[in-house]
């Protein structure tokens, strides 16, 4: 399609590696500002600077699929009934909205924001033309068209978050304007060990306003790997559990990035300085991260980025280097493009969805939706901070304009879908928040197991369903099916819930 080609005419101006954050607002010469910081072209000689946080979409593309949004989910008796999402304000925050008129698509009537051209996110955005490459494609589009199917009068934003500085621009704005829910099926790698770094920090004004994010859990179960760096031979390699230092990994052909790398040294950075380093099958080195990480450098974190060229498709090895430190520390990897030997599920759940108030969502094939288990790629739970995650799993695998016949897979396309639902429910029960909303749609899920075992770790509370346009959130309880009579209709489903609820995160409690 043509926006390909647009992409690589654009690449020689910016790519996502080019890209650097200075934690001071208004800073000179700055492409775009927050009230928390700037994001500039090169690094300043006098100020502490990092690489921009530069979201991850969550999609994957390139499988038929036969449903809509409404149709997995069975929403036009809800359309049929007079719900519509009418009364609710929805944004969607995303980086790929360029490539496609809006009037070409299914959207319809809807407003457009963007933050990186002005603070204020005032301005219209102009969809064919994209200041970056890595901005090329309508990911955004599609999230959108889901909800629009699910909810198709919902007051529908559309909001261009290219990375960190704008994402908290987004922010500011989805308060000032009293945004109800918030959808962004995208990922940021590497802003702190533990979730609690500025991305964090934008998410905490959002829940203080009352506005839920919904996010997806992210596609990276295959990619992930997570150990405690150990080096018994002193030769500065690290030792993983299966006896070898080396880290199997099978990677597409092709130029960019392979994975990233990420230690425990948020508190004090430069305590130890790792080095990220890929081989070929003859064991030739293909690439290399080894940024000098030094407590005194103005640039220091404990992050390294592997790019390399690959000129096949096949198993690479990936070894981790330390150039200084002391043990122990922990270490997270992670591949938003290849598939890690003994990979982990566990604790692959990047930001924001790892942010314990958000809303994250994992994925499960809608051709067959009740009785499918989690794509294999849709990351889980617990946290690196012990949270469980995702908090609930909804269908990937569904139709949009924008992306034709190949479909819209991923926890990016179920992400939407939750936030459709929520709009549903809204607009049914204009009383609610859209907080009660979400622990309304969790309460009624579809639960993998016994409701009085605890939450299985792929799948959180369950799969999302609407239930009955006729319960109100109030009434509603298991599966849906109304118990709003009787001193046992109500105890029940409160009884069994419980042991379920002892391992939910954050509001849902």
């Amino acid at each position: 399609m043509w926006w390909f080609a647009m992409g690589a005419v654009l690449a020689h101006e910016a790519l996502a590696q080019d890209l650097f954050r200075v934690d001071q607002p208004d800073v000179e010469g700055a492409l775009v500002s927050s009230h928390r910081g700037s994001l500039l072209s090169s690094p300043p000689a006098d100020l502490p600077w990092r690489m921009e946080p530069v979201p991850v979409t969550d999609e994957i593309v390139g499988d038929y699929a036969p449903f809509s949004a409404g149709d997995v989910l069975g929403a036009e008796r809800w359309h049929s009934a007079g719900f519509k999402g009418q009364g609710v304000k929805a944004a969607v925050f995303d980086v790929k909205w360029f490539g496609v008129e809006i009037s070409e698509t299914e959207l319809g009537d809807v407003e457009t924001h963007d933050c990186f051209s002005h603070i204020g996110c005032t301005e219209p955005m102009d969809t064919l033309r994209p200041r970056f490459s890595f901005e090329v494609g309508v990911h955004g589009m599609a999230c959108a068209e889901v909800i629009r199917d699910l909810a198709p009068d919902v007051d529908l934003h559309l909001v261009r978050v290219n990375g960190l500085t704008t994402f908290e621009n987004a922010v500011a704005w989805a308060v000032r304007e009293e945004v109800d829910v918030v959808s962004l099926s995208m990922s940021f790698f590497n802003d702190s060990f533990y979730g609690d770094g500025q991305v964090a920090a934008a998410v905490e004004e959002l829940v203080e306003a009352g506005i839920l994010l919904v996010t997806s859990a992210g596609n990276y179960a295959t990619g992930h790997f997570h150990d405690t760096f150990l080096d018994t031979d002193g030769d500065g390699y690290h030792e993983f559990p299966w006896g070898s230092e080396s880290l199997p990994i099978d990677l597409p052909a092709g130029e960019g990035r392979v994975a990233t790398l990420q230690w425990d040294d948020d508190a004090e950075c430069g305590r130890n300085d790792l080095d990220l380093v890929l081989l070929n099958r003859a064991g030739n080195r293909v690439g290399i991260a080894e940024r000098k990480q030094d407590r005194e450098a103005k640039s220091c974190s404990p992050v390294e980025r592997l790019d390399a060229f690959r000129a096949d498709s096949d198993w690479y090895w990936m070894k981790i280097r330390r150039d200084h430190g002391v043990e122990p520390v922990r270490l997270n990897v992670y591949s938003t493009r290849g598939r890690v030997y003994r990979s982990m599920a566990e604790g692959s759940v990047p930001e924001p969805g790892s942010h314990p108030r958000v809303l994250a969502v994992g994925a499960v094939r809608a051709d067959g939706y009740l009785w499918n288990q989690v794509e294999s790629f849709s990351s889980q739970g617990p946290t690196l901070a012990g949270l469980a995650k995702p908090d609930l799993v909804a269908p990937d695998g569904v139709s949009t304009s924008v992306y034709g016949p190949d479909g819209f897979f991923g926890t990016s396309a179920a992400a939407p879908m939750v936030v459709g639902a929520v709009a549903l429910w809204m607009s049914r029960d204009p009383g609610l928040s859209s907080f009660e909303a979400g622990d309304a749609l969790q309460r009624i899920a579809r639960p993998e197991g016994a409701l009085w075992e605890a939450l299985d770790p792929a799948f959180g509370a369950g799969r999302l369903i609407l239930g009955p346009p006729t319960d109100s959130a109030r009434e509603t309880g298991c599966w849906g099916r109304g118990v709003s009579t009787g001193w046992f209709g109500l105890w029940l489903p409160w009884f069994i819930r419980r042991r379920r609820q002892e391992a939910m995160p954050g509001w849902m409690r």
